[in-house]
């Protein structure tokens, strides 16, 4: 429209053509024809059909901030999907505006050298005959981003050292610190100038393992991003490919444990980390040489059901009692007497 207006005041061929900075054989053709050309719109075959639009919009209804790399995998394995991860990223664009963020400064570690550990609830599903709310406690290897998730029904903190413990042993061994949050299961409180106390059965347990605790510091859950990115992909990525997966008649822990485990090896170790840009199983063979071993003993007595830990982490089995063993009951006064 420009061309053509302009050319009706005056303007020579030549100087269309400099000022839209084009070819003078394109101003012909433009004031030749009668209405604007149009393209032929380019062929998209990575484009996303009816019913993976709806199977994308369905998920981010459920899970808004859902990532990206679990719906694609999910629209390749279960509708087919062609296309690069890239490709479907520009579509998923178009479905979920990018939220404005502030940068995020990411740490790496050497091999060895720290595993972030938190809590992640999973809701409502079958446990033996009743159903329960099931907590998996997620850790990762900072290096390899290497996880290891185990379930519980409760967060004590017995519990959660004995499943800290199992999970360090599925990630091989124990690294040189482990970064947790505030939760009382490692940190007691807080000191006036807001440093962490440390419960003392997380201390004494961590020099048994010959590893340094760390907290984080408070409302910074980004400190320990690694397991928290880990922990929303339980969320989203596990949990409904768990809810597609034949459970047993009367599940158990250690059938949750399994199937997490099963997870864990068919999708997250054979996929190349988008951070790190090497596959996940491969810098876990790397990082294993740098692991140091769970005592034996320590491992076989911190699995175990019926355990409690004392501050001074004396293990205690109670039904293990000793044959001859009874509790005497004696009176107060006999204390006051003897103190």
């Amino acid at each position: 429209m420009e061309l053509n207006v302009l050319h009706r005041h005056g303007w020579t061929v030549s100087q269309l053509a400099r000022e839209f900075g084009i070819s003078r054989t394109t101003v012909y053709k433009e004031l030749a024809s009668e209405a604007p050309r149009r393209y032929a719109e380019r062929a998209k075959p990575t484009a996303l059909n009816e019913a993976q639009v709806k199977h994308v919009e369905r998920r981010l209804e459920v899970c808004p901030k859902i990532r990206g790399t679990i719906l694609h995998e999910e629209l390749r394995r279960d509708y087919g999907y062609q296309g690069s991860y890239p490709a479907f990223e520009r579509h998923l664009r178009l479905l979920r505006p990018a939220q404005v963020r502030d940068p995020e400064v990411r740490f790496e570690t050497d091999p060895g050298w720290q595993t972030q550990a938190d809590w992640a609830l999973c809701g409502i599903w079958p446990l033996g005959h009743e159903r329960a709310e099931l907590s998996a406690l997620v850790t990762i290897l900072g290096y390899s981003r290497t996880p290891a998730v185990r379930f519980a029904v409760e967060r004590t903190r017995p519990t959660t050292l004995s499943r800290l413990v199992a999970c360090l042993d599925d990630l091989g061994g124990v690294t040189r610190e482990i970064l947790t949050d505030r939760d009382p299961a490692f940190c007691v409180g807080s000191t006036s100038d807001g440093r962490a106390i440390l419960a003392p059965e997380w201390v004494d347990l961590c020099g048994l393992l010959g590893t340094v605790p760390k907290a984080c510091k408070p409302y910074r859950a980004q400190t320990k991003g690694k397991v928290e990115r880990m922990v929303r992909e339980v969320k989203e990525g596990f949990v409904p490919w768990l809810s597609g997966q034949l459970l047993p008649a009367e599940p158990s822990l250690a059938d949750y444990d399994l199937l997490a485990q099963h997870w864990i090896h068919e999708v997250v170790l054979r996929r190349r980390h988008r951070t790190t840009g090497r596959v996940v199983e491969e810098a876990w063979a790397e990082e294993d040489a740098h692991l140091r071993p769970i005592p034996g003993q320590l491992l076989v007595k911190l699995t175990e059901r019926s355990l409690t830990i004392t501050p001074t982490l004396h293990v205690v089995d109670h039904e293990l009692r000793r044959q001859g063993e009874h509790v005497q009951v004696r009176d107060l006064a006999e204390y006051e007497v003897a103190l």
